[in-house]
């Protein structure tokens, strides 16, 4: 959580347009993750830039040299106007709340499982609500238990 907050001081307190995320080896997934947290959970106007993927040979004490994996992870702040509406975003002018249509507005939900649950006939979040969770988890191959709680959190943004 830590890598989360630095991002968003990095942010909002220089009031910059970009962050880049540099790590190697196995910090990467702790960069990805921080990278799709503060992306998905708190500043949802971010999105991914630039992704740069690469190897550096680092000299081992034994002597010889051992490749480690790099990656960059480019952040950018998206023009408000660029904003998803129903997304949380301030512009929404109505005083009641919309129902959340899209899918990623799910926890756990992104951009890939948004395909594969389309291409199974769930394209909205009224849809995924009304599945059946065994039946819906044989279809994805993915566990019964992780679409049940997908199948509870979007009645519970249908009855808000």
């Amino acid at each position: 959580m830590s890598y989360v907050m630095a991002i968003i001081t990095s942010f909002t307190r220089s009031n910059t347009e970009e962050v880049t995320l540099k790590a190697r080896g196995q910090a990467i997934t702790t960069a990805v993750d921080a990278a799709e947290i503060t992306r998905r959970r708190f500043l949802k106007e971010l999105s991914v830039g630039k992704i740069t993927v690469g190897t550096e040979e680092l000299p081992q004490e034994e002597g010889g040299t051992r490749n480690v994996s790099t990656m960059e992870i480019t952040l950018t702040r998206v023009p408000a106007l660029e904003k998803e509406v129903g997304r949380g975003s301030e512009k929404t002018e109505s005083p009641t709340p919309v129902s959340p249509t899209d899918l990623t507005s799910i926890g756990g939900i992104g951009d890939k499982r948004v395909e594969k649950l389309k291409a199974h006939g769930v394209n909205s979040v009224q849809e995924l609500a009304n599945s059946d969770p065994r039946e819906l988890s044989e279809k994805l191959q993915i566990s019964k238990k992780r679409v049940s709680r997908w199948i509870d959190e979007a009645e519970k943004a249908l009855r808000q």
